[in-house]
């Protein structure tokens, strides 16, 4: 168990501008001791007996725990980072993400930050590579943002806990990925000339911004470039050199085959399933609960949560 010493060291290197002071930064520390420390308490009933838990039941713990924060609809400034979410409990989009990117770092989750970009402006979320308890790999897709409650009185959804990639598009405000959109549509059944000659003919949208076909070429290459040097960080996958278009190219493909092999596809049944035992355990190992209550507890928590998942579900999203 690390030291809250360290998490004090930790905040204060998000604290560049020195926006917050000493005492906040303590309280802040204090929080992901405390969140840290009970999640070290933890462990899975399962057939009668207790068991570590996994990578993906560690997530969800936090996940959970950082989702039941309320959302900040003023969208003010501390909303947008760390600390401020911490001190004032609330967040917007940017708030929630960072906290998870936070969290996944030091649980060492592989963590990818996601903005979409629309009419309605920038939007954050995230990607993550967990393993269940078996040792299988999956990686999901979350948006802290759409599952939080919308008050004080409202319950959290997983609506967008286990969103697909095919619906990347279509889930926040409408909006269109504008960092993703290579990603999943460019790379899809074209070979790579074909690709090529797609980066280097974007000036539909360019040329309304008054940028040069040129110069939109070679924005979207360095944007690619970046991205794939994101994705190899989240991928732990080494993708050599990437000096030229048809190396970045070539990457790329790498990295479009590596994520359809890892995307282990997980149910929201079985979502279900490993968050009733979150629940059930949390009750358990860190409020002492008796068995019997703490498994009435989580059954009630997590069935209302599931009917306003689904209802949200039915009500808001475009299939």
């Amino acid at each position: 168990m690390k030291s809250i010493s360290y998490y004090v060291e930790k905040i204060n290197s998000l604290n560049s501008e020195n926006k917050y002071n000493s005492n906040e930064i303590q309280y802040v520390a204090n929080y992901f001791y405390n969140l840290f420390d009970e999640l070290s308490k933890m462990r899975i009933i399962e057939d009668g007996n207790n068991r570590e838990l996994s990578e993906i039941e560690k997530f969800l713990f936090m996940y959970i725990n950082i989702t039941s924060k309320e959302k900040d609809h003023d969208d003010n400034n501390t909303s947008h980072d760390i600390i401020g979410s911490i001190l004032t409990n609330k967040a917007v989009c940017q708030g929630y993400t960072s906290i998870m990117q936070f969290i996944c770092g030091e649980l060492s989750i592989p963590f990818l930050y996601k903005t979409t970009e629309g009419p309605f402006g920038a939007h954050g979320n995230f990607q993550v590579i967990v393993k269940d308890s078996n040792g299988i790999e999956h990686c999901l897709h979350c948006d802290s943002y759409i599952d939080a409650p919308d008050n004080e009185n409202d319950t959290i959804t997983f609506n967008a806990t286990l969103i697909s990639a095919n619906d990347m598009n279509n889930y926040h405000n409408h909006q269109d990925p504008s960092s993703e959109f290579l990603f999943w549509d460019i790379v899809n059944g074209e070979s790579l000339e074909s690709k090529k000659k797609k980066l280097e003919n974007l000036e539909l949208v360019e040329e309304l911004n008054g940028i040069s076909l040129e110069e939109a070429t070679r924005n979207h290459y360095d944007k690619l470039k970046q991205e794939i040097i994101s994705l190899n960080i989240f991928f732990n996958c080494e993708i050599g050199s990437l000096k030229t278009k048809q190396d970045i190219l070539n990457a790329y493909q790498i990295m479009r085959n590596y994520y359809d092999k890892i995307n282990v596809s997980i149910d929201r049944d079985e979502l279900y399933d490993i968050i009733r035992q979150v629940y059930i355990s949390y009750n358990i190992f860190i409020l002492n609960m008796l068995n019997e209550q703490a498994i009435k507890n989580a059954e009630e928590r997590i069935n209302k949560q599931i009917e306003n998942t689904q209802k949200k579900h039915q009500d808001k999203w475009i299939k």
